[in-house]
């Protein structure tokens, strides 16, 4: 059995497990899938000619706290049923993680079939999502705003341009996790018919601040994504959505925040709500990652032991004062401890640290836990996107 690239030639062979294994054609059709299989780091487990499993990982960008990282994003993870629990994919997705840190690919993304399966290859879940589903009698009144909205389409370059410009505001600002889209991204969008409607809310000066993804399938809005700069654009954009109660029977929506965001956005948000966990990450190279990461000012150096038992490098105390990082053998310093799956989470936003003491994920003193939490930012992590 030989571990190797995948070749050019050859991508008719991820094709025919792609299909084997999943059963789902491509959303976005085969032109795309081409794409970015031809663009993916592909490996496969061979015997002889014949591919037995398969990784492919996407060269990708994703906003932390404002700044770019470049980010590996698993796709397509299959084998044939017969070599399953063989080990196979233990194998490809250690290669994976060595590929990913020669690249400098500091952190990877996956969309897991199973959460305890990924998690034994140091992934960890770090943002929630929901999908809401509104009745058309039940949508909200959500009052007059000064501004208004205006429709365009994914055939209109100026539409595409205003709602890009936006989304990159919102997701370097407003969130952390966030894909940085590029060209290529953005047409990948438009082959799944997300760009098909767009809506975008202007303030009462004219100035563009939030935008609606949607379409209209036979009696359904479906809401593909929202972004808002502020409450106003917010509320106008579901202001938008209820002018179509008489043409729809109701609204499906995702991507317009959390559970706690409907909760405080609606004036009564009474209607039917689906929680959903379809996105974990792991950080891939620590040291790296951690001298990029904007931590808060403090006068603390801090001293972090991490456990990560499927990319040994990572594994190990580190010293962080600033943007200065520094692998310790040993320190005598009060250290947090702490395991690959869990910093990630810290380190995103989606819980804080004396919450991972709390739930065992973590372990350190009380002044320990107060010192880290001063330092790790207050932010919401968050990703819209799929693969």
């Amino acid at each position: 059995m030989e571990l190797r690239e995948i070749k050019d030639s050859e991508i008719g062979k991820v094709k025919e497990l792609r299909d084997y294994a999943f059963r789902v054609p491509a959303s976005g059709g085969e032109a795309d899938f081409n794409y970015w299989a031809e663009n993916a780091r592909r490996l496969g487990l061979f015997y002889g000619e014949h591919l037995l499993a398969q990784v492919l990982t996407y060269p990708l960008n994703v906003s932390i706290l404002g700044e770019s990282f470049s980010m590996g994003g698993i796709a397509y993870v299959a084998s044939y049923p017969e070599y399953r629990n063989a080990g196979l994919i233990r194998r490809l997705m250690e290669e994976s993680l060595v590929k990913m840190k020669e690249a400098g690919q500091l952190v990877s993304y996956l969309s897991p079939f199973s959460i305890p399966f990924y998690r034994k290859f140091g992934y960890e879940v770090f943002t929630e999502k929901i999908e809401v589903e509104i009745p058309n009698h039940a949508l909200p009144d959500m009052g007059t705003v000064p501004g208004r909205v205006m429709r365009f389409t994914s055939e209109d370059g100026t539409g595409i341009s205003v709602v890009r410009e936006l989304y990159n505001r919102f997701a370097l600002t407003k969130k952390s996790g966030m894909m940085m889209r590029d060209d290529a991204w953005w047409l990948r969008l438009a082959r799944r018919g997300y760009t098909k409607e767009i809506a975008v809310y202007c303030d009462m000066n004219g100035v563009t601040m939030g935008y609606m993804l949607f379409t209209l399938d036979s009696e359904v809005f479906k809401v593909h994504e929202m972004v808002a700069l502020d409450y106003e654009a917010e509320r106008g954009l579901w202001r938008f959505v209820g002018t179509h109660s008489m043409m729809v029977d109701r609204v499906v929506a995702k991507n317009v925040g959390s559970l706690r965001d409907i909760a405080l956005a609606f004036p009564s948000p009474d209607f039917q709500k689906r929680e959903i966990l379809d996105f974990m990450m792991r950080i891939v190279d620590v040291e790296a990652f951690l001298g990029k990461y904007r931590f808060e000012r403090t006068e603390n150096t801090l001293y972090l032991q991490v456990e990560d038992e499927t990319a040994p490098w990572n594994d190990g105390i580190f010293e962080v004062r600033g943007s200065f990082v520094k692998r310790l053998e040993q320190t005598s310093e009060p250290v947090l401890a702490i395991s690959i799956q869990a910093l990630g989470q810290m380190l995103m936003g989606f819980v804080r640290p004396r919450d991972l003491v709390y739930y065992g994920k973590a372990t350190a003193s009380e002044v320990t836990i107060a010192t880290w939490e001063k330092a790790v930012p207050h932010v919401r992590s968050d990703f819209y996107d799929a693969f």
